[in-house]
């Protein structure tokens, strides 16, 4: 079957309109209209009944809608062609050539914004959306300001063209909810010194140590793809998951999109050892007033709701795992320099960056020769301003 495409066009004007984080609205570029998300609720609701009952609008076959028929990539220089497919642009009726987890992404012809709603099955399609807040503009400004702070940063991530290829993209994450218990014993000492006139006194305190608590955390995000390093997604939170909505795809307008390659048990592990990280980190704090403190034992481990609500200790093999699927903002710039990769990566909701860019050795160099003759000028000059 031929790839389906979405593009949202303007009532007002027949442009294509797109997702504006600065409004927070969906934006016509042409004629300035602005729509709330649950304005095309109907397509939406259209959309997914078209999605379970697997036909096109209105009955029709996908000659009759105009879509080509069922392609997958063969160029050999892409590597595994099954991996990409080919969708026709509703726009212009370029094709379009991408990969099976691309979600959202826009016509290299005419620049449409296009959902590739095929991608968005029932297996696929989030249960929530984090949308933009940070617009292009201001993550131009971060990266400059960024790129300034590192003096020997080569040219090619100082040029225009470079900011450019910034790409603005929900990213798919599973959202995890967490029952944690966590006991620990531990030793505390202390020193307590007194004196009188003739003598000073150091009392050695010792005390033992019990913690025990039960912790719930809700949202755990994890990112759910393999092409996102998973460092930088850390660094760059905290999302505020308070601003998540319902999914819609109109929040999509305009930005590029993925799906998840790695499913919620696959990517359960890593949610699971940060919410140890974060039960030890409560017990731990717990504790103070102390010269020092030694953790003789420690026990944590997950929780599962089990009938009634009733607590149960859970293995590393339980199934149970409570996720929901969401796409959370991101700004993305991956460069190749000198044959390493370099992220540069920004959160499109609160703007919080995180960088990896190398430093020129010519620079670096130029730099220095150019501190050195300064230098030498002013000794220079001393030396014939004293004799």
């Amino acid at each position: 079957m031929a790839g389906k495409n979405k593009t949202f066009i303007c009532p007002s004007c027949g442009g294509k309109v797109e997702w504006s984080p600065s409004a927070g609205k969906i934006v016509c570029p042409y004629c300035g209209s602005e729509y709330a998300p649950g304005f095309f609720e109907k397509q939406e609701q259209e959309l997914v009944h078209d999605l379970e009952q697997q036909q096109y609008p209105k009955g029709e076959d996908a000659a009759a809608q105009g879509y080509d028929q069922a392609a997958e990539a063969t160029d050999d220089s892409a590597g595994d062609g099954g991996d990409l497919v080919i969708y026709q642009c509703s726009s212009c009726g370029a094709q379009i050539i991408t990969d099976k987890t691309t979600v959202a992404t826009n016509c290299a012809f005419c620049g449409s914004p296009v959902v590739l709603t095929q991608q968005l099955d029932t297996t696929f399609r989030p249960k929530w959306i984090l949308p933009f807040r940070v617009d292009k503009a201001k993550v131009e400004e971060i990266y400059w300001d960024y790129v300034k702070s590192r003096p020997f940063t080569p040219a090619q991530f100082r040029s225009r063209s470079q900011i450019d290829k910034i790409k603005s993209v929900y990213l798919p994450f599973w959202l995890y909810d967490l029952d944690m218990q966590g006991s620990l014993s531990a030793r505390g000492e202390q020193l307590l010194t007194t004196s009188d006139k003739h003598f000073v006194y150091t009392t050695h305190q010792v005390f033992d140590l019990q913690r025990a608590g039960t912790l719930t955390l809700t949202k755990i995000p994890v990112d759910a793809s393999s092409r996102s390093p998973d460092d930088a997604m850390d660094s760059i939170e905290p999302f505020d998951l308070n601003e998540l909505q319902p999914f819609r795809t109109g929040y999509m307008a305009g930005f590029m999109a993925e799906r998840y390659d790695q499913d919620e048990k696959e990517c359960f592990p890593r949610a699971r050892n940060r919410a140890i990280n974060t039960m030890r980190g409560i017990l731990h704090n717990s504790i103070g007033g102390f010269a020092s403190v030694q953790i003789l034992s420690e026990d944590i481990s997950e929780l599962q709701r089990g009938s009634g609500g009733k607590a149960e200790t859970q293995t590393e093999e339980s199934s149970g795992v409570r996720a929901d699927y969401a796409l959370l903002p991101v700004y993305l710039l991956f460069t190749k320099y000198n044959g390493k990769d370099y992220l540069f990566a920004v959160n499109g909701q609160t703007g919080k960056a995180v960088g990896d860019v190398p430093a020129s050795g010519a620079r670096a160099l130029l730099f220095f020769l150019i501190c050195f003759v300064i230098l030498t000028g002013i000794l220079y000059l001393v030396v014939l301003w004293f004799f």
